[in-house]
């Protein structure tokens, strides 16, 4: 019982970190305790999640499985199992393994009716594998038992018979199919969800295939190869900017840059005598004569 305790305080610790955004911390941390206490349902169930939500599914999936493979009794308590299949539902649905994601769930739903959840992923799971008239019969089902009748007036009887319907029409449809027909269906959809997350890789992969079947070969051997679309942007080289042109500049003559003053005016040009009615007379205005320079 003090194991339990110890236990039960330890994994809430993790899941503090976890709610506080250290998911590095809180994977470290249940990976410990994984490693003290292997085998104990709870520590996988919360390290398995914490996974999930640091977003590697791949690390998840194996946890979620062995978890699922326990005996009765060593595994997670029973209000705890609805939760797992909806875990290794969504996880398989992730890795785009929508076959045994569906196999999963429905398998959850048989054991678990009434857990809605499980029943909105069938719907997710539905829709993206291509079988979008089944997803509508879930969800409208799922809407019906989800409101109220006085939500729904005076049209809920007539609702509810037209969905009755159509399941009805959707079983029959589904008994008349072949099995062959229902398991090509299948395989089918979970091929179309591992294609959405698978890289694109398997025409190489089949094409150096027959490359080396043809070196092998001793007699000629003709090979198809698809054609593959490949989209190629072209970025235009870019433009160096234009340097301005610089103007030539002219030499222009240095004449009149340069001059020399020269007084003309001699010592023999004595100043006449003053009368009071002459003009007094102009002072004399030195010549300047422009130098060229060497």
């Amino acid at each position: 019982m003090a194991t339990m305790a110890v236990i039960t305080e330890l994994v809430d610790a993790g899941l503090q970190l976890k709610r506080q955004g250290n998911l590095r911390g809180a994977i470290e941390h249940f990976r410990q305790l994984h490693a003290t206490y292997p085998g104990n349902a709870r520590i996988m169930f919360e390290l398995a999640g914490t996974w999930s939500a640091f977003n590697v599914p791949e690390q998840a999936l194996p946890l979620y499985q062995e978890l699922l493979a326990l005996p009765k009794g060593q595994g997670l308590p029973p209000k705890d199992m609805p939760r797992l299949y909806t875990r290794l539902g969504v996880t398989l649905l992730t890795l785009g393994d929508i076959h045994d994601a569906l196999t999963i769930i429905d398998e959850g739903l048989r054991l678990h009716p009434s857990y809605r959840p499980l029943r909105v992923w069938r719907i997710l799971v539905l829709s993206g594998s291509g079988a979008d008239h089944l997803a509508l019969l879930d969800a409208l089902e799922l809407m019906l038992e989800s409101l109220a009748p006085s939500r729904w007036d005076i049209f809920e009887d007539d609702i509810v018979a037209a969905v009755k319907q159509m399941r009805a029409e959707h079983s029959t449809e589904e008994k008349q199919q072949p099995p062959d027909t229902k398991q090509a269906y299948a395989h089918q959809a979970g091929d179309r969800g591992a294609d959405a997350r698978k890289p694109d890789n398997d025409s190489n992969a089949r094409l150096a295939v027959e490359i080396s079947e043809i070196e092998e070969a001793d007699e000629p051997t003709t090979v198809t190869v698809e054609e593959v679309a490949v989209t190629v942007k072209v970025k235009e080289p870019k433009k160096k900017p234009r340097k301005p042109r610089r103007k030539k500049q002219t030499k222009r003559s240095q004449l009149g840059k340069q001059a020399v003053r020269i007084d003309i005016s001699g010592a023999g040009d004595a100043a006449e005598k003053k009368s009071d009615d002459d003009e007094p007379p102009a002072p004399a205005s030195p010549l300047k004569i422009p130098v060229d320079a060497d």
